[in-house]
């Protein structure tokens, strides 16, 4: 019912900001010298707003509250349940590395679970205000995770770059949002949709402006070509399991909100905004790509590669809507369990404040972690797109999405990206098993939690690409409840 004050939907958001609190508070309840069960903390939280999810949706209590700004429905809850399994992951994978370079601090939980809460707010948004805010509180937390290793340079390099270029980018979301509100009189999305299908001369100039506008402050969220130059930076800098987060759950959380914004608000705009969302995912599969070719650090090589699959991303976006939708919930899973495994593969390695960042550091790890080796393996070939991964599923549907448009160029251009892709990502896998071992082995044996995650990611992995169907079920119903 419009103007309800039934908060039920919000519910998983609101037991995530709990936890973030008790997180912070925690250490004050704590003998001196001890430290309180962040990480454990932090899980049952997440644990029990991934329950609250599951209860909504198959509950009654499924719907739009405070006004019709935020909403409870498939698309949403889909959403939420992929943005908290995302943090639950990243939680496993952060005790040890934390404890490598004497960064466990409960701020860290708590940073993270208030950027999960950004994300969450992010998705199930029906205004333009109550988005924006969503995205500033996601952005900030994330800001200060980047710079949470104050004694490296790098670190606090990579907080500053990503401040000053996530402040750019919300001035142009801003300006994007304003525009559209002179338009329509309003910051709802269903107002907004009904002003652009009656559109004059004298405001429809107006009305593509904010569009693009509004492209851009995305296009910088997502880190898509020419919006990314604070990628590469900002991945090295931050302790790598940020990085991990902010490469899986950031890139949901914005493509979440692209496709209600864009696929569900703006269809009677698209002649206007699809040739330009083409040309970004055209120049984003390329740069992604010819970028990656030329990096000799891993967590740099895996920025590119993230720059390269927003263009992925992006290429369905210009598709049928429904086809788009399916293809990207699909996709966002696969990429969100590759990825973190990626970065949670270097991180597990972590001692003494080392990571193993370069291709002599990977030398001969498959005589060394066979384990861990086999797991990195997986994952790039996933990422390349190579059968019987998920990566490869979700790539099919991608770029099957867009020649069912007709946009066939734009799926030759993702081919043959794809095809150069492969050779950075199976270089990493040549030196892993055909070089020998550079020098000592100094990474450490690999942590019971994240194992864990790291088991998970590969379960996901190969379980998507052999058999994909109740996950494409399940996306196709929650793009068919937006879309």
């Amino acid at each position: 019912m419009t103007g309800t004050v039934d908060l039920r939907p919000l519910v998983p958001a609101i037991m995530v900001a709990f936890t973030s609190l008790v997180v912070l508070l925690a250490q004050a309840f704590v003998g001196k010298g001890k430290r309180a069960p962040s990480a454990a903390l932090s899980l049952m939280g997440l644990g029990g707003a991934l329950g609250a999810v599951w209860i909504l949706a198959r509950g009654p209590a499924r719907g739009a509250v405070l006004a019709d700004a935020v909403t409870a429905d498939g698309f949403s809850l889909y959403f939420q349940a992929l943005l908290l399994g995302i943090a639950m992951v990243a939680v496993l994978l952060s005790p040890s590395y934390l404890r490598a370079h004497g960064l466990e601090r409960g701020e860290y939980y708590a940073l993270l679970l208030m950027s999960v809460v950004g994300m969450l707010g992010l998705v199930s948004s029906l205004e333009l205000v109550s988005l924006f805010v969503a995205l500033e509180i996601m952005s900030v937390a994330l800001y200060a995770m980047a710079g949470l290793h104050r004694s490296r340079m790098e670190s606090q390099e990579a907080a500053l770059k990503y401040f000053v270029t996530g402040a750019f980018s919300s001035a142009f979301l801003l300006y994007g949002i304003a525009l559209l509100y002179g338009v329509s009189g309003s910051t709802s999305l269903a107002r907004v949709e009904l002003a652009m299908g009656s559109l004059t001369s004298g405001t429809a100039g107006l009305a593509v402006l904010g569009v693009g506008m509004l492209m851009v402050g995305f296009g910088f969220k997502i880190a898509s070509v020419p919006f990314h130059m604070w990628a590469p930076d900002v991945y090295e800098g931050a302790p790598t399991t940020a990085t991990a987060l902010m490469s899986a759950g950031v890139k949901a959380a914005a493509f979440g909100a692209l496709l209600r914004v864009f696929g569900s608000t703006l269809p009677d705009l698209a002649g206007e905004w699809k040739p330009l969302v083409a040309a970004l995912a055209a120049v984003s599969m390329v740069g992604g790509n010819l970028g990656a070719l030329a990096q000799g650090n891993l967590k740099r090589m895996l920025a590119y590669s993230s720059i390269a699959h927003a263009g992925y991303l992006l290429v369905a976006l210009v598709a049928a809507p429904r086809l788009a939708g399916e293809a990207v919930l699909f996709y966002l899973v696969a990429y969100g369990a590759v990825n973190l495994g990626a970065f949670g593969s270097i991180a597990a390695l972590t001692r003494d404040g080392r990571e193993p960042l370069s291709l002599n550091d990977v030398a001969g790890l498959a005589e060394r972690r066979p384990a861990v080796a086999a797991a990195l393996t997986v994952f790039l070939v996933s990422l390349t797109g190579i059968p019987i991964t998920a990566g490869f599923v979700g790539k099919f549907y991608l770029f099957n999405a867009a020649v069912s448009s007709g946009w066939v160029w734009l799926a030759l251009v993702g081919v043959v990206m794809s095809v150069v892709s492969a050779y950075y990502y199976l270089r990493v896998v040549v030196a892993m098993y055909m070089l020998e071992p550079v020098g000592e082995d100094t990474w450490a044996p690999i942590a019971p939690a994240a194992r864990l995650a790291l088991g998970i990611s590969v379960a996901l992995t190969l379980l998507l690409g052999i058999y994909p169907a109740p996950l494409l079920d399940l996306a196709r119903a929650a793009a068919r409840s937006l879309l």
